[in-house]
């Protein structure tokens, strides 16, 4: 599935207002995980040692967005609201 013009677009811009301001160093993507619990068991990953209480905690929606402004990098609702 080929890129849409339109996200090509708002990501080559983001790229090059980076590099005007002359930023090495500039958030792309954000990787968030509103939930804390994974039913994997994978080795060296201490994630699976947490008490129960920890692993069941999850992040608000509101808690969530708070992150992604903070963070400062792109967001498309709509392409993540179609997952």
């Amino acid at each position: 599935m080929p890129v849409p013009v339109s996200q090509a677009w708002t990501v080559a811009t983001y790229v090059l207002k980076q590099k005007l301001a002359r930023r090495k160093r500039y958030p792309f993507v954000l990787m968030l995980e509103p939930l804390f619990r994974c039913n994997l068991a994978c080795a060296g990953c201490g994630k699976i040692q947490y008490p129960a209480h920890i692993l069941k905690t999850e992040l608000t929606p509101e808690e969530c967005f708070k992150a992604v402004d903070e963070c400062g990098t792109r967001w498309c609702p709509s392409r993540a609201a179609s997952r």
